[in-house]
């Protein structure tokens, strides 16, 4: 913002200043003056008034001006208010925000000029990144109007929606020009994360793994086919007995154009990886850039890998993590570019707001200290097919990824 156009919000803000200053100043004229007559006025100091004493101060309020839409500014000087002094009204946002924030004696600034961006996305809702001092707050306007989906403040537990978040990340195996929703689904993750711990933990299926769908026993990879993640969302759920947010599906076409806008993938791969296919790269151990088409031939490898398609997903989960650090790497203020990005890519059930608080707990995370596992299994026939079987102990990995971390491997 330019000098020239911070002077109408500087005036403002001192302006309001000066007014609340000058309220805050007791009258001093009107306790002093009598109408008693002069000829009989004592001689003696007459007794102090008991008004000053029994009169309650207003509550305090803050004032902010900046380039955020007025409503979208309404509603952080409403909570703002609130929290800097709880005899004002409670902001319209969830309860558990506010039980999050309560007595929590946060300093709040008498005025600020709230820095922000904003972004109107392609699906006609909006999202906004505001920072207040050195507060960070995120805002969502879809069919309501303006409101707070989440904050960080430091010193307090971040709050970005309710309890921890768990996520089913779908890769489909669909080809440019395919229905990227209603084939079958090669990349099965659950994502989780605890905005309030900032880890998380990435959870991958073998693609070959045997659940009950909808048509019976069946390769998870095939329950999406002609079916939609939809269908897979509801298999996971009764397969971990997890409560899942919602999904996020992509497919080879969605996964480049991600990798595009991420400007290409920095991954650090712990081991050599050769492809096996004529005319495709070998990616060797170590730190490299990959652009859209390696990156996603790296995810497709799967018969060269000592562990077939539990190490392919394993490559899954280390791609995820590289793609955090690059996101992080970019910045918060850029969240709702990325988020538009991300949204020309993916198909998710998730609202504006659910997607806008995952993407702000991505900056709160260490990527590289996330678990990244893949569920344990042993290879089997279920009649003529080659399938997986997970290990007995997985249910205890479900409950244990129910708080969105893995604590043990």
């Amino acid at each position: 913002m330019g000098i020239r156009r911070r002077l109408p919000a500087l005036i403002a803000l001192s302006l309001f200043a000066t007014a609340c200053s000058a309220a805050a100043v007791p009258e001093t004229t009107s306790s002093t003056t009598t109408t008693s007559p002069t000829t009989a006025a004592p001689t003696t100091t007459p007794p102090p008034t008991t008004s000053s004493s029994t009169t309650t101060a207003a509550p305090r309020s803050v004032a902010l001006a900046g380039e955020l839409p007025p409503k979208a500014l309404d509603a952080l000087r409403d909570f703002y208010n609130w929290l800097a002094d709880d005899r004002n009204p409670e902001p319209k946002v969830p309860r558990a925000m506010l039980e999050n924030f309560m007595g929590a004696g946060h300093e709040v600034p008498r005025a600020a000029i709230v820095k922000g961006v904003v972004r109107k996305l392609g699906s006609g809702d909006s999202v906004a990144v505001a920072h207040v001092g050195d507060d960070t707050l995120f805002l969502v306007k879809d069919d309501k109007a303006w409101r707070l989906a989440g904050a960080i403040l430091p010193g307090l537990l971040p709050w970005l929606g309710t309890g921890p978040k768990l996520l089913l990340v779908l890769g489909s195996d669909a080809r440019p020009g395919e229905n990227q929703q209603k084939l079958r689904a090669d990349s099965i993750h659950i994502v989780g994360v605890d905005p309030a711990r900032s880890t998380g933990s990435i959870v991958g299926f073998p693609r070959d793994s045997w659940v009950q769908g909808p048509a019976g026993g069946s390769k998870f990879t095939n329950v999406m086919s002609n079916r939609g993640p939809a269908v897979m969302l509801e298999t996971m759920t009764e397969l971990t007995e997890l409560e899942l947010d919602g999904y996020v599906v992509t497919g080879f076409v969605g996964f480049e154009g991600l990798i595009k806008g991420l400007g290409g993938l920095l991954i650090d791969l712990p081991r050599s990886i050769a492809s096996g296919i004529k005319g495709w790269q070998d990616y060797p151990r170590g730190s490299q850039k990959l652009g859209p088409t390696a990156a996603l031939r790296l995810a497709r490898i799967r018969k060269t890998l000592p562990g077939g398609d539990f190490a392919r997903s394993a490559n899954h989960g280390l791609i995820m993590k590289a793609a955090m650090l690059m996101i992080q790497a970019q910045g918060i203020d850029k969240l709702p570019e990325m988020l538009d990005m991300l949204l020309d890519n993916v198909w998710t059930d998730l609202t504006t707001e659910e997607l806008l608080q995952y993407a702000a707990s991505v900056f709160l995370l260490a990527p590289d200290d996330m678990v990244n596992m893949v569920m344990p299994g042993s290879v089997g026939k279920a009649g003529s097919q080659s399938v997986v079987f997970l290990a007995r102990r997985s249910p205890d990995i479900y409950a244990d990824l129910a708080d969105g971390v893995i604590d043990e491997e």
